[in-house]
């Protein structure tokens, strides 16, 4: 894996994050509106299961198995952000420049105006980043 396709991976993350952080929300919403059942009043051969209780059981398992993948998605974003800002040290317009591209999804004329570059600088830099980035947290990624 390279670099940028490393940093490519920050919006997948950030989709997958959304997704799921919006199921979440749904069950819990499902959990609020969860209506009792009704019960006539004729006896029954058998004692009757707890319908509510294994559906909130149900929804309780589904929520803790979204709540860990929001907590890994959320953990690995943090990971891609702490990784570009520890190139801020090495060159500022490093840093900016994959923020804006990578985990703000900027087009290059933004960019470009934003760190007051022409479209041939602007590779340049972002090529120098990517190659900075590489040769700090090549090592970690490549074992994704």
């Amino acid at each position: 894996m390279t670099a940028k396709q490393y940093l490519q991976h920050y919006r997948m993350l950030e989709g997958q994050y959304n997704t799921t952080l919006e199921e979440y929300k749904n069950v819990e919403n499902d959990m609020i509106t969860l209506k009792s059942p009704s019960f006539d009043d004729k006896p029954h051969g058998s004692p009757q299961n707890d319908p509510i209780g294994e559906i909130v059981i149900n929804l309780e398992k589904q929520k803790a198995r979204l709540g860990i993948r929001i907590v890994k998605y959320k953990s690995q974003m943090l990971t891609i952000r702490r990784q570009i800002s520890g190139l801020e040290e090495i060159d500022k317009d490093y840093c900016m420049i994959l923020v804006l591209r990578y985990i703000l999804y900027k087009d290059w004329k933004f960019v470009c105006k934003s760190l007051n570059l022409s479209r041939s600088q602007a590779n340049i830099v972002h090529g120098k980043a990517l190659q900075e980035f590489d040769k700090f947290y090549g090592g970690f990624y490549e074992l994704l």
